[in-house]
């Protein structure tokens, strides 16, 4: 299962820390629902994002536009400018951000900024093998363990109640694409988590109990044994 760590309450990141003052180039503001780049143009720039929340959005093969990732403050974007190659996702803003764009030679010559990249490379990797991994699971449990990832990395400490504060934007509909399901099954579950004590609130301000999003995950799983 999951583990839930102590929540980050900082919700920006200072990109100073980690690009030099002769390499950052000025900040990039975006309102939600502008897009950043759309899939298949040619990556010319890096992106650290400094705040805000993004979603990633490639194309299935029915058709569909599904949600791969989200991106929060100090993720690097745009991966595919460091060999030349098109973008493989179209980013969207979901809540208003804030970027700093590099020049992506530039960026891999220096070797603490090349790191950092290579990090979060690395981290994107592995939300990628995680949603991987889920899809083994039953909708129910692939639901609960989104909510118990989206705690871990965007989770603020609720401000007068138990719980985990989750501020985003997500409706029925990109939960539904994250999780690889539908909107009517995504409101359904939504209601039985709601039942069952593990998460209130709506779009917007999701308070989100852990340990009850674990406990709904071992049933959701065990259901189908």
């Amino acid at each position: 299962m999951l583990s839930v760590p102590e929540i980050a309450t900082k919700q920006s990141y200072d990109s100073l820390d980690i690009v030099p003052s002769t390499l950052a180039h000025p900040s990039r503001t975006l309102e939600p629902g502008s897009i950043l780049y759309e899939a298949d143009r040619e990556a010319s720039s890096l992106y650290i994002v400094t705040s805000g929340i993004l979603k990633a959005v490639v194309p299935t093969s029915l058709g569909r536009d599904r949600i791969a990732d989200l991106y929060g403050p100090g993720d690097v974007l745009g991966i595919a400018a460091i060999d030349g190659g098109k973008h493989a996702e179209t980013v969207i803003a979901v809540h208003e951000a804030i970027l700093t764009p590099l020049d992506p030679q530039q960026a891999m010559t220096n070797r603490k900024l090349r790191d950092y990249i290579l990090q979060s490379l690395a981290r994107q990797l592995r939300r990628s093998r995680e949603a991987i991994d889920d899809a083994e699971l039953p909708v129910g449990a692939r639901v609960t363990r989104a909510f118990l990832r989206l705690c871990e990395r965007f989770g603020q400490a609720a401000d007068d109640q138990e719980g985990i504060k989750l501020p985003l934007a997500l409706t029925h509909e990109d939960l539904a694409s994250l999780t690889g399901s539908s909107r009517v099954t995504i409101t359904r579950i939504l209601g039985e988590l709601r039942n069952e004590g593990a998460l209130s609130g709506t779009r917007g301000i999701y308070i989100a109990n852990p340990e009850g999003l674990e406990a709904a995950t071992d049933n959701y799983v065990m259901q189908v044994i």
